[in-house]
């Protein structure tokens, strides 16, 4: 089974703690192998300027429609309306997969 890389993103805005966050990054990294994709980066969104979201973004143009995983769409609000983002990020060829199910989401 061939393995497609893919890009995590993070947003310190819904992760509590770095107990959490590494929590949130092993799920991550989990879901992605669940479904035949390694994780080459995973940006963590730091409270402040988005930094991490632009070179997230960055790293999106750079490449040919390598999936994102996030942990839920809420992740994706520091660049905008989440569910724009990733029409959008569809659009361009980008899948956006969810690594939570729904049961587990709080929001």
């Amino acid at each position: 089974m061939s393995v497609t890389p893919a890009l995590g993103f993070i947003s310190m805005y819904f992760v509590r703690n770095t107990g959490e966050l590494l929590a949130v990054h092993r799920r991550l990294k989990t879901f992605a192998n669940d479904h035949g994709l390694q994780l080459s980066k995973v940006y963590v969104e730091e409270p402040g300027p988005p930094n991490a979201a632009f070179d997230l973004l960055e790293a999106l143009l750079e490449s040919e429609g390598q999936p994102l995983v996030v942990p839920t769409l809420h992740h994706l609000v520091v660049l905008g309306h989440p569910t724009q983002i990733r029409d959008h990020l569809h659009h361009c060829s980008h899948e956006v997969l969810i690594a939570t199910k729904p049961a587990e989401r709080t929001c």
